[in-house]
This record gives structure tokens, C-alpha cells and sequence, in this order.
């Protein structure tokens, strides 16, 4: 009897350690996996919808400084 209440207290133990060890685990989202997602989304051309006022970034269409570029989908800031 005694021999089955410590394999059972052993038993317990692991139980708990496995089941804390699964819900503490924590899915971390690889970078690469976003910029797959974006490609995905953008599609075949990569064109802003718009360039907004002049400042000192390029607007990829034109090639001339604007302050803002509004594009498609996207994950990451233009500015």
C-alpha cells in the first residue's frame, strides 16, 4: 500500500509538472512569417495608393519627397 501511495504521489507530480509545462507555453511569431503574410497580401505590385506632402521620403510612384506614403496592406510604418 505504501509502494502505491508514493507511485501515485510520483505520478501526480509529473501530471502537474506536464500540464504546467503546456500552459505556460507561449507561440512566438517569427518575423519572417510576418513578411510572408505581407507578401502575400500585397500582391504582384507593390504601388502606394498615395503620396501626401513634401518632405523627405520617396514616393515610390514618382520618385519625388512627400511627407507621407499611404499604401496597401502592410505590417510595418512607412515613416
Amino acid at each position: 500500500m505504501k509502494k502505491l501511495s508514493i507511485l501515485l504521489f510520483l505520478l501526480c507530480i509529473v501530471a502537474i509538472g506536464a500540464i504546467k509545462k503546456q500552459s505556460s507555453h507561449q507561440d512566438k511569431v517569427n518575423s519572417l512569417l510576418l513578411y510572408n503574410i505581407e507578401a502575400l497580401a500585397a500582391g504582384e505590385s507593390m504601388r502606394p495608393v498615395m503620396c501626401l506632402g513634401k518632405g523627405s521620403i520617396d514616393c515610390p510612384a514618382s520618385h519625388d519627397k512627400v511627407d507621407y506614403v499611404a499604401g496597401g496592406y502592410s505590417l510595418e510604418e512607412w515613416r
